[in-house]
């Protein structure tokens, strides 16, 4: 399949601009990189200072090169930059890096001056990659187009993990930690700011177009477009290269650093988890997690479930391995009756056969014990994963435990782990382990949480995503017209009978009602659909009806709702005096069922999204809302009800009858239906409460809002 990144990818002729011979400038290092790492394309440089440098032809302008070229490293100051793109786009230069600094990252003036290059690429048909970046290595083909210091290295290790990065600097210094561990990677790509390019751009580039990368990480900082990355996700899910993400600025502080940084926006980390848990990316939290659980994912070994298997040398490192997967919900089984018959014969009066299983002292003695008990453990059926926790082995000894550690794991296709409690001493085992399909962790915790997130991948890949990424809602252009003219009427929130209308034409039930003008009205409807009955004030002023003490509960006879009208007439007038009153909302009086919250919110990032909860202290106190972004597939929708705390009580507890969980699920689904269909006109959307009744009964939105988007605002 083609790409139309190939010629910054993979360029087959390079030129740099503003190239230098000293070794310590941007231009000079960008010269020494490529050719100390065996550039094997046309290399041609830019500055009318030189006429050659190492018997490399020098030119004095892009316009000047007599062929064409592929990608133009860009070393010049950013008030040069746009002069040298405007070349490059007469010249038919197809891709441009520029590390330039002084754009978004610097404020308002910044901004336009890198929107003014983001035009003119687009319109030239240029990609940027940048700027404010250190560009871009792709290990494969032994081109570096990068400043990074990184590159002093002798040899690049290519492997099949893809890893883009916001930030440069860090992202160099990861790399570089990563290769000393023997980490192959296919790309290390420095994204910068982002004005033409960004990191899903990236991301898709690798899942469609890249036959070496079959694992992805990448530091993010903020989303230009979080929509886009969300497909970008959910292409990587489906062509299976997991994705693993390590995303800054979570705290008012990083945030703030963030933006300065690369001028890049972050939003509501709850909402940054919920769709990294939807499109099935790895979150990781800390900074040597990220390659490290990359590496993980890169040896292509796939669990059947998060059964765990645990070998030690250390009863006491096995309880802390078992603890800490037994916390993350893991399985630790215990083994075979065969299996521990068999382990039995090696350790005799010993120890005990279990999971973990304590090789104790005796493996000192006899170090060969530590293979035949290993084959035993990865042949049992009963484990997916194998855990191995090497404790205090020093030099030779541990460089021999490592190969053991490979020898017994010949044919086996479980992931296998291990953890090396010491320090120094044991580095010569470790080093054995480097590029080999065992991943060796230094800490407890970092092994724990990769293995966790590898079982929670497979679970998510093997239970695939829906055919559709959403149901698709049938477009209706009545029902459409009909719920634009609701939005389009120029007012800052619709009434609660207004939101409900709209509600209604998405099939969402709602109360039975009706806005009345009179008393006599009131009395009529009432009759009409029976008492006891609801009054509350209809106003797109007075959102906060029980503050302002315009609702009335069970209203029971024709007198008490004449008292009633009238008082709440009375209270709207006192509480707001200018409000424009539509009149009086006569509902049906609804009892049972429990109270939940259904809603939709614009996320800055991604966009609607949408959230479900139990009602009452569930969400005042206790917080427990699950989030997704739209379309909802079903399953979103499934696992939106089912991750709450309070999904027991929907379940059914202590003899009560379970909740129509199903209608739960259709009415989120509708909701996603709703805001996509008016995703750039509805900013908020809150049913609250609605009731579930028993299963097989439904659910009924008793109240609700909705407030348009103002245009050109947020």
């Amino acid at each position: 399949m083609h790409s139309d990144l190939a010629p910054l990818l993979k360029p087959e002729s390079v030129a740099i601009v503003g190239v230098s011979k000293n070794p310590t400038r941007i231009g000079g290092r960008l010269f020494k990189y490529l050719t100390r790492h065996g550039y094997e394309g046309r290399l041609v440089l830019v500055n009318p200072k030189y006429e050659q440098l190492n018997g490399i032809d020098c030119y004095p302008s892009i316009a000047d090169i007599p062929f064409k070229t592929d990608c133009a490293l860009i070393a010049v100051p950013g008030k040069h930059v746009v002069s040298v793109l405007t070349e490059c786009v007469q010249n038919g230069v197809k891709s441009a890096v520029i590390f330039s600094s002084g754009f978004a990252e610097m404020g308002a003036s910044g901004w336009k001056a890198q929107e003014e290059i983001r035009v003119l690429a687009e319109e030239g048909n240029l990609k940027i990659c940048g700027p404010n970046c250190i560009g871009l290595i792709n290990f494969h083909r032994k081109t570096a187009l990068s400043f990074s210091q990184l590159l002093e290295t002798v040899t690049l290790i290519p492997g099949n993990i893809g890893f883009v990065s916001q930030s440069g600097a860090l992202g160099g210094s990861m790399v570089n930690r990563a290769q000393d561990s023997k980490i192959g990677m296919s790309y290390f790509i420095s994204s910068g700011n982002e004005a033409m390019l960004d990191v899903s751009d990236f991301i898709t580039h690798l899942v469609l177009h890249d036959e070496n990368t079959e694992v992805i990480a990448a530091v993010i900082e903020g989303f230009k477009d979080g929509h886009k990355f969300a497909k970008a996700a959910e292409l990587a899910l489906n062509y299976g290269k997991p994705l693993v993400v390590l995303k800054t600025g979570t705290t008012t502080v990083g945030q703030k650093a963030a933006a300065s940084h690369t001028g890049s926006l972050t939003g509501a980390d709850a909402v940054v988890d919920a769709v990294f848990h939807q499109k099935g990316v790895t979150r990781v939290h800390h900074y040597d997690q990220l390659l490290q659980t990359a590496s993980l994912f890169s040896k292509g070994r796939r669990p059947r479930g998060n059964r765990v298997g645990i070998i030690t040398s250390s009863g006491g490192a096995g309880i802390i391995m078992a603890d800490y997967y037994t916390e993350m919900g893991l399985q630790i089984p215990e083994p075979s009756a065969e299996t521990s018959r068999l382990a039995e014969k090696e350790i005799g009066t010993f120890g005990k056969v279990d999971n973990p299983f304590d090789l104790t002292g005796q493996i000192f003695s006899d170090p060969e014990m530590f293979n035949r008990c290993m084959k035993l453990f990865v042949k049992e059926d009963r484990f997916d994963i194998i855990q191995v926790n090497v404790s205090m082995v020093a030099g030779q000894s541990s460089e021999q435990r490592g190969k053991m550690l490979l020898d017994s794991i010949r044919g086996c296709s479980k992931p296998v782990v291990s953890w090396w409690a010491a320090g120094g001493l044991s580095d010569a085992g470790i080093r054995v382990l480097d590029g080999s399909e065992v991943v060796a962790f230094r800490s407890p915790e970092r092994c724990a949480e990769a293995l966790r997130a590898l079982a929670a991948y497979s679970s998510h890949a093997a239970r695939g995503k829906d055919i559709d990424s959403s149901r698709q809602s049938q477009t209706d252009p009545k029902r459409l017209e009909k719920a634009a003219q609701l939005l389009n009427t120029g007012k800052a929130s619709l009434s609660e009978h207004e939101s409900k209308a709209l509600l209604r034409l998405y099939e969402i039930p709602v109360t039975r009602e009706k806005v009345v003008r009179s008393v006599y009205e009131a009395i009529n409807y009432s009759e009409q659909i029976g008492y006891p009955v609801v009054l509350k004030i209809d106003s797109p002023d007075i959102l906060h009806k029980t503050e302002a003490n315009v609702v009335r509960l069970g209203i029971a006879s024709r007198e008490e709702l004449v008292q009633s009208y009238e008082e709440i007439m009375d209270a709207a007038e006192r509480y707001n005096p200018g409000a424009i009153i539509n009149g009086v909302t006569v509902q049906e009086m609804v009892t049972g069922g429990t109270e939940v919250i259904a809603g939709m919110s614009q996320d800055p990032q991604f966009g609607p999204t949408i959230a479900f909860g139990l009602g009452g202290i569930f969400v005042e106190v206790l917080k427990d809302i699950s989030l997704r972004v739209t379309p909802l597939s079903k399953s979103d929708a499934q696992n939106m009800v089912k991750e709450i705390k309070g999904y027991p009580i929907l379940k059914g507890i202590r003899g009560k009858a379970p909740a129509d969980i199903d209608a739960v699920i259709d009415l989120l689904q509708k909701l996603s239906d709703l805001a996509e269909d008016f995703r750039e006109d509805i900013a908020e959307i809150d049913i609250n409460p609605l009731l579930v009744f028993d299963e097989g009964q439904g659910v009924k939105a008793l109240d609700a809002l909705v407030v348009p988007r103002r245009k050109g605002k947020e």
